[in-house]
């Protein structure tokens, strides 16, 4: 078998991931007009999240549904999340942004992102959340392999640590370049 073929897909796949990385950086630039901070590009991230993700259809309520982006706990993004989002459509629907301090008021939301301030009730949240169609994403290190789908790995640039365990049992399908651009959790774990 020929290995320049293979080669070539995974240059081209490489290509593709750093694009989406830049792309993330140069939308929070131009939406700032400066260099943007970790939370301004972590909220281009869940932005992207939506454009790379199929959801169920048992997801949302209606066709005109909005995709519920929720922020759960002391929210670390500010403003950023709002100005990222305003007036955003993807597919035909609408992004709304939800902030909750508890997971009980929570209902219908396709991106959960949980703060640092969650880390006490990590196993908890997660287990309830375990086969519901929500992409889970946090920052808190270790989140990936407790369970969640997306974990934020600090640095420059940010990286990406995917659970594909996760993003299985709430039958959610992630497009093959952002799995390709993030690092996996071996063998998968769920909470």
């Amino acid at each position: 078998m020929n290995a320049a073929p293979h080669q070539t897909i995974v240059a081209r796949s490489r290509r593709c991931a750093s694009l989406f990385l830049a792309l993330a950086s140069l939308g929070c630039t131009a939406l700032f007009g400066q260099t943007p901070s970790e939370y301004e590009v972590k909220a281009g991230f869940l932005y992207n999240f939506i454009t790379f993700t199929e959801w169920p259809a048992k997801a949302f309520s209606t066709a005109k549904s909005p995709y519920v982006i929720g922020v759960l706990g002391e929210d670390p993004f500010g403003p950023a999340l709002d100005r990222v989002l305003k007036g955003a459509n993807i597919k035909s629907r609408p992004l709304v942004v939800r902030r909750f301090t508890r997971l009980e008021d929570m209902h219908r939301v396709h991106i959960l992102f949980l703060c640092g301030s969650e880390i006490h009730r990590l196993p908890e949240i997660l287990r309830s959340l375990q086969r519901q169609p929500v992409l889970t994403v946090s920052d808190i290190p270790g989140f990936a392999e407790a369970g969640g789908a997306i974990e934020f790995i600090a640095g420059t640039p940010i990286k990406l640590l995917i659970n594909p365990t996760a993003l299985n049992g709430g039958k959610l399908a992630m497009s093959s370049k952002l799995l390709q651009l993030a690092q996996r959790v071996p063998n998968g774990n769920s909470p």
